[in-house]
C-alpha cells in the first residue's frame, strides 16, 4: 500500500515545448481538483518544480488532455493547460501548437485513432480556442515514427515531420481579427497592434522599447526594466482588447518585432508573457505570421509584405533559428475581412519520452 495514485500519462516533446498528456478519462471532471491534480504533476508551485515533472520554465510545464470528440467530422479534442512554475495558477485559456504535435501521436498510441497506412490525416479541436487542427502524420506500415530527417531551430537532432494546418483560428478568444477595432492602438506612447488568431497577441516594434529586437532570450530576461514596460503595457491593451484583468493569465502574449537579419520576413521575440520564449510559440507564429500581411499592422509596417496570392510563405526569426508558417487566405482584396486568412501550416517534430504512470500524493491541499 502507499499514500500516493498512479495515472497513465506520457511525457513527450512537442516541437519546442515538452509536457505531460493524459486520457481525459483518467483525470479529475472537477475543474478545482484538477488544478490541484496538475499542480502537483507538474510540481509546482516552485520555481524548480523539483518535486513534479515541470522543466521549471514556462515551455516544460505543459499539460495535455485529450480525447475522442463527440463532434461531427472532429476525431479528436485537445484541452491544453498551463501550468504555472512558481504560482499555484493554472491557466485554461490559451491553446499550444508546439505540443500539438504530440497529440496526434498520442491519440494513435492510445487507440483513439486507428492509423492508416503511410499517412494518417486527424482533425483536431482544441476545446480552448474552438480552432481546429488538421495534423498530418507519417504512419508507414500503419505505426507512429518519431526518428527522421526534419530539423526544426531549437531542438537537437532531427524528427519525423508532422504538418499541423490550423483553420477557424480567427478571434478565438476575442471573437475579433482586431480585437481592439484598429491595426494600431496606441498604449502609454507606443504603438501597438493587437490581433487575435490563434492566439491574441500584443505586438511592438523593438525600437520603441529600446531594443534592437536581436538579443539573447536571456539577455531580455535579465533585462527587468523591459519586462515591466512589456507588462504594463500588456495589461493595458488586455483591457482594450476586452479581456479584463490578466495579471494571473498568460494570455494575450507580447511580442517585439523587428527586421529580420538572415533573409526571413521579420524577427520576433515572444514573451510567455513575462519571460522571453528561447524559440517562439506555433500559436504565435501563425498570428505574426498574419499580422504581416494585415495592412498597417506593426507587423507589416516591418515586413514590407504585399499579399498577391492565395499562399504566402512567411519567415519568421526567432532567437536560435526561424520558423516557415504558410498562410492561406481567400483573396488579396479581402485584407480587412474576418474570413480573410483561411489556415496557417506548420511542420513541427515530437518524441516520446517516457510512458507509463505519474504519481501523485493521495490527498492534495494547497490551501
Amino acid at each position: 500500500m502507499t499514500d500516493q495514485i498512479g495515472i497513465p500519462a506520457a511525457y513527450m516533446r512537442g516541437g519546442t515545448s515538452k509536457g505531460v498528456l493524459f486520457d481525459k478519462k483518467d483525470l479529475p471532471s472537477e475543474r478545482d481538483q484538477l488544478t490541484k491534480f496538475l499542480l502537483a504533476v507538474m510540481g509546482s508551485p516552485d520555481t524548480r518544480q523539483i518535486n513534479g515533472m515541470g522543466g521549471a520554465t514556462s515551455v516544460t510545464s505543459k499539460v495535455c488532455i485529450v480525447s475522442k470528440s463527440d463532434l461531427k467530422n472532429v476525431d479528436i479534442d485537445y484541452f491544453f493547460a498551463q501550468v504555472s512554475v512558481d504560482d499555484a495558477i493554472v491557466d485554461y485559456g490559451p491553446t499550444c501548437g508546439n505540443m500539438l504535435s504530440a497529440v496526434g501521436p498520442f491519440a494513435i498510441e492510445r487507440g483513439m485513432i486507428k492509423a492508416k497506412e503511410l499517412r494518417t490525416k486527424i482533425i483536431i479541436r482544441s476545446v480552448n480556442t474552438e480552432s481546429i487542427i488538421e495534423a498530418d502524420i507519417p504512419t508507414p506500415n500503419k505505426k507512429i515514427i518519431y526518428s527522421g530527417e526534419f530539423k526544426i531551430a531549437g531542438v537537437p537532432g532531427s524528427g519525423c515531420p508532422i504538418l499541423l494546418k490550423f483553420k477557424n483560428i480567427v478571434g478565438g478568444t476575442t471573437g475579433k481579427l482586431l480585437p481592439t477595432g484598429n491595426p494600431i492602438t496606441e498604449i502609454e506612447g507606443v504603438e501597438v497592434t493587437c490581433l487575435d488568431v490563434s492566439m491574441p497577441i500584443v505586438m511592438a516594434n523593438a525600437k520603441d522599447f529600446a531594443i534592437k529586437g536581436n538579443e539573447t532570450s536571456k539577455e531580455l530576461n535579465n533585462n527587468k526594466s523591459l519586462l515591466n514596460k512589456i507588462e504594463k503595457v500588456r495589461l493595458l491593451a488586455a483591457l482594450k482588447m476586452g479581456m479584463g484583468d490578466v495579471s494571473n493569465k498568460v494570455i494575450p502574449k507580447f511580442a517585439l518585432l523587428s527586421e529580420p537579419q538572415n533573409g526571413g520576413t521579420i524577427t520576433s521575440r515572444y514573451f510567455t508573457p513575462k519571460t522571453c520564449h528561447e524559440t517562439h510559440a506555433a500559436t504565435g507564429t501563425n498570428c505574426i505570421a498574419v499580422a504581416c500581411l494585415i495592412k498597417n499592422t506593426v507587423a507589416n509596417k516591418i515586413a514590407k509584405v504585399k499579399p498577391t496570392k492565395d499562399e504566402y510563405k512567411v519567415v519568421l526569426e526567432h532567437p536560435l533559428g526561424s520558423i516557415d508558417c504558410i498562410v492561406q487566405t481567400s483573396s488579396s482584396s479581402a485584407i480587412s475581412e474576418e474570413k480573410f486568412i483561411q489556415s496557417c501550416g506548420i511542420y513541427r517534430t515530437s518524441r516520446k519520452i517516457m510512458d507509463g504512470q505519474v504519481y501523485v500524493p493521495k490527498d492534495i491541499n494547497y490551501e
